[in-house]
């Protein structure tokens, strides 16, 4: 268990009552501060700092919207992706690589064939050396002044005007945005439709965890399981790009990413009709 969990279970051991998560101001403060202290560790795992920090990134920057209507939080936002995008191309070959495994089961013999060779292509697209699957020390350490300076930038806010009342109406906007996302996506399949509407679930999702008013448990289930296929359908489109760029888009592969695409789409559709065509709780 991380140091949040133990102080948000010692917060509610205190209480005599349910866990109390730290409000959104000790939240953003405590993604980057956990973010920091992890690209500064060269002894963690690089490949599994890079995906923790990106997620930690986007756990801030949806609680940095989350109070854009109180504080001007809107250039630390785009800072923090910033700095997460300059660790993406770290992860592609690994997201690629588990993409793949998720195919497998889905693969009649001649796919499995054409993914087998594609294993071979993503594995000789790393780079050779020691820091092939690795963090360069330069970069982790770029990025992690660069959280520093941002992290400054939020402790000299005041968050008193942070209200229940502006979280509350924050949320609101945040679902209706997923809403709006989503009667899109479904009105045009496009996979920039999806796209979008993951960033917006995404968002909705971790500022109803992160903001101290979680979802009921199968409403949370819904929107957790939704934002893991659409997800999954992102994944693949950036496999999907791989493809294209190795002139590998055709025959047994391009009908396996097609299909699993179609069947992606499906279900988050099917997923999004349960939670966004009926009026919020």
């Amino acid at each position: 268990m991380n140091a949040e969990s133990d102080a948000v279970r010692d917060q509610g051991a205190q209480a005599g009552s349910s866990p109390v998560p730290p409000k959104p101001p000790e939240q953003v403060r405590l993604q980057l501060e956990r973010s920091i202290a992890r690209l500064r560790d060269p002894e963690l795992p690089p490949a599994w700092v890079v995906h923790e920090v990106r997620k930690d990134l986007k756990r801030a920057r949806a609680l940095l919207r989350l109070c854009d209507g109180a504080l001007p939080t809107r250039r630390a936002e785009k800072r923090c992706g910033a700095a997460a995008r300059e660790l993406a191309h770290l992860r592609d070959a690994d997201a690629a690589e588990e993409t793949v495994a998720r195919l497998r089961p889905r693969a009649d013999a001649a796919e499995l064939a054409a993914l087998d060779h594609l294993s071979t292509v993503i594995a000789a697209q790393r780079p050779l050396g020691p820091e092939s699957r690795g963090l360069p020390r330069s970069l982790a350490q770029r990025v992690a002044d660069e959280l520093q300076d941002i992290s400054a930038e939020v402790e000299s806010w005041s968050f008193q005007d942070v209200t229940p009342a502006m979280l509350d109406a924050g949320l609101a906007a945040s679902r209706a945005a997923s809403a709006r996302a989503y009667r899109r996506a479904a009105a045009d399949h496009r996979v920039e439709r999806f796209h979008d509407f993951r960033k917006a679930v995404k968002r909705e999702l971790y500022q109803r965890e992160l903001s101290g008013r979680p979802l009921e448990r199968m409403e949370r289930a819904t929107l957790k399981k939704l934002a893991d296929v659409l997800g999954e359908l992102q994944d693949l489109d950036v496999l999907r790009g791989i493809l294209r760029e190795r002139r590998l888009w055709r025959g047994p592969a391009k009908r396996l990413t097609r299909r699993t695409a179609r069947e992606l789409k499906a279900r988050a559709l099917r997923l999004g009709q349960g939670r966004y065509r009926r009026p919020s709780s």
